[in-house]
């Protein structure tokens, strides 16, 4: 679950054809160079729907722990010029609330 109110979204048309910018998304060289991510950044896909869109779980570290965890949507359309129209939505994951309740927890098995 994320918080949408927190939601950054990046839209822009982008010179390159879909497939393109579909590998530079999907192959992890490419996503590191392209999108200049530190190396202490953990990605991980969660959902694809080829060659439309990819999501990913993005957690960076510092000093050795997560410090954010978010969900990252890549969106991709053709543009009748050969182009992609490209949409960014960067979303923190919220946090579940507390629950105050002296009631046990059930544990997954």
């Amino acid at each position: 679950m994320t918080d949408k109110d927190e939601a950054v979204v990046f839209e822009t048309e982008l010179d390159a054809p879909p497939e393109k910018v579909w590998r530079a998304l999907t192959i992890p060289e490419y996503l590191e160079r392209w999108l200049d991510l530190p190396a202490k950044t953990d990605i991980s896909i969660i959902h694809t729907d080829e060659p439309h869109s990819v999501t990913y779980r993005w957690r960076d570290q510092e000093d050795g722990a997560f410090s954010s965890d978010s969900v990252v949507t890549f969106e991709i359309s053709p543009l009748d010029n050969g182009g992609s129209y490209f949409r960014l939505t960067h979303a923190p994951l919220a946090m579940p609330a507390a629950d105050n309740s002296n009631e046990p927890m059930m544990l997954a098995a």
